[in-house]
């Protein structure tokens, strides 16, 4: 049975996994970094018992299908060829025992960011969407007041299934102001990036491994000096990342602007980014990077998606979760096996940080027409095998083969993609296949090396892991803020201005206009009572 060799792993991993996961991204949930699917399962925290009730939330009925319905639910992504082709197949599950039908839309990777808050601005007519906290609009969303409230009664009429496998932290983890506004997925996972690299041009450039901050800019360095692209832009997160830093939820620029010291559980300061030494020094090494031709000089007009620049060659690697990045050095290792494509860690020397489950997830938009159905779907793709399968690995025989009750190996997986269509909002381990490999590659043994070495060096919990900004009460200083970033992070980030020290100062200035100091004095304030309950307890 698939519950039975998951529960036996998380005995092992359990009490040393639970004490690191972050304790919850709402503004009395829990942050993530920018990464999405995972890479360690294991048993956590047992389901709720009770959840708050919203008193927004409308009456709860019986569960009532008789009326045909058409859902439509965004994803975040982009579809791939053999997409629909799937989800016509969960259409007929979801025809047979719902008598409704589902519809996808993408936003992209390059574009999610402008228009997520577009589709409730205008009022769209959806009714799922994929969310997460912090890189995914999860707290923005809600003090927009965009996502329908999930009372305890609402979830377990609606979707029981979910109530019965959601774990309590999870849903403590997705409160904001003690009220549910999504279902988390069910899954531990490392909020740590890694590189997708060819393992041909390390040869080439006498790299034998890329495991600090000098060893990527020297790669980098290596890579422009052959007329190489090194990456799609510059590595903002590895560098904060390399000196112990965290994003904080909630903060601006999807948690960049401020950050904590998350290695350092004693550190309780928030670092606004343009008060630190360190962003300077960064911008000023990204600029000699871009002038170098690290990366192209037009990276901020290309909508290409992550993984383009690897897959065609363009780039030497790219930067994503260990996850995506297996599932792309695989891929290339296919497409191109002379390229030799591993996986390598920039910070190796740092323990890891587990996410928490509200990294990915989903919520119902609050005008949708068929809030009841929307719930019963997600408890479908979140508890029907059947259903999960089909999101993660496309259809039995055409894309992948059943090995066993708990694993897969993969037929083809150029037309639908492994774990790659934005399903992990209802990834649950309970009952996610894991894959088969019969014939393993120095590819899989490095994954496997990393998997054990971050299982080993799993970091102490550190008090802000579970903190999240309440933008709320200075919601118009915030969105300022946002809108003066826009002028000036992306050509800074990525080493594309004229004068370093004088773009910051500009860069400060238009913060400053904008009401930073109201934004951060509000988040300093939360964050010190947030501190103080939480090591209260």
């Amino acid at each position: 049975m698939r519950k039975t060799w998951k529960k036996a792993l998380a005995l092992l991993l359990g009490a040393m996994m639970v004490m690191s996961l972050l304790a919850g991204c709402g503004s009395s949930g829990s942050s993530s970094s920018g990464s999405s699917s995972g890479t360690a399962s294991g048993e956590a925290a047992a389901p709720a018992d009770s959840a708050e009730q919203s008193g927004d939330a409308a009456e709860v009925g019986t569960p009532d299908t008789s009326e045909h319905v058409d859902l439509v639910m965004y994803l975040i992504g982009d579809r791939t060829p053999d997409f629909d082709e799937v989800y016509g197949k969960i259409n007929e599950i979801l025809e047979e025992k719902l008598n409704c039908s589902i519809s996808v839309q993408f936003l992209s990777w390059g574009e999610h960011d402008t228009k997520y808050s577009l589709l409730f601005s205008s009022g769209e007519d959806f009714d799922l969407i994929f969310t997460a906290s912090s890189w995914c609009h999860y707290e923005q969303t809600v003090a927009l007041g965009g996502f329908y409230p999930l009372s305890e009664e609402f979830i377990q009429t609606y979707a029981p299934g979910i109530w019965e496998v959601v774990p309590e932290m999870a849903w403590d983890q997705a409160k904001i102001d003690g009220t549910i506004y999504m279902v988390p997925n069910y899954q531990n996972e490392f909020g740590q990036d890694v590189i997708a690299v060819r393992g041909d041009l390390m040869d080439k450039y006498g790299f034998e491994d890329i495991a600090s901050w000098d060893d990527l800019v020297a790669f980098y360095k290596a890579c422009a000096a052959d007329g190489m692209y090194a990456s799609q832009g510059g590595p903002w997160y590895q560098y904060f990342q390399a000196k112990g830093y965290s994003t904080t939820g909630g903060a601006p620029q999807a948690g960049e602007l401020v950050l904590f010291h998350t290695q350092d559980p004693t550190d309780l300061k928030l670092q606004y980014v343009l008060d630190w030494d360190g962003y300077a020094d960064y911008c000023h090494q990204v600029k000699e990077l871009a002038d170098a031709g690290a990366w192209s000089r037009d990276v901020l007009n290309s909508s290409d998606e992550r993984q383009t620049g690897f897959l065609s060659g363009r780039t030497a690697g790219m930067i994503w979760n260990l996850g995506s990045c297996g599932n792309f050095a695989k891929q290339a290792n296919a497409e191109h096996p002379e390229w030799n494509a591993t996986i390598m860690d920039p910070v190796a020397a740092f323990p890891k940080k587990v996410n928490s489950y509200i990294n990915n997830g989903v919520a119902i938009n609050i005008n949708s027409k068929n809030k009841e159905r929307a719930m019963m779907v997600l408890n479908e793709f979140y508890t029907n095998p059947e259903v999960q399968d089909l999101a993660m690995l496309g259809i039995e025989g055409k894309h992948w083969e059943a090995v066993g009750d708990d694993q897969y190996k993969v037929l083809d997986e150029t037309n639908y993609g492994v774990s790659n269509n934005c399903n992990w909002g209802w990834t649950n381990c309970e009952i996610q296949r894991t894959e088969y490999i019969e014939n393993r590659t120095p590819l899989d043994d490095r994954m496997d090396e990393l998997q054990e070495a971050w299982n080993n060096n799993i970091k102490p919990e550190h008090v802000l892991d579970g903190f999240n900004f309440d933008a709320t009460k200075v919601s118009t200083q915030y969105a300022a803020v946002e809108a003066a970033l826009g002028n000036y992070w992306g050509p800074l980030n990525n080493g594309l201005v004229d004068d370093v020290d004088g773009t910051i100062e500009a860069l400060k200035a238009a913060l400053e206009a904008a009401g930073i100091r109201d934004v951060l004095a509000e988040m300093e304030s939360q964050a010190a009572a947030f501190a103080a309950e939480k090591q209260a307890q």
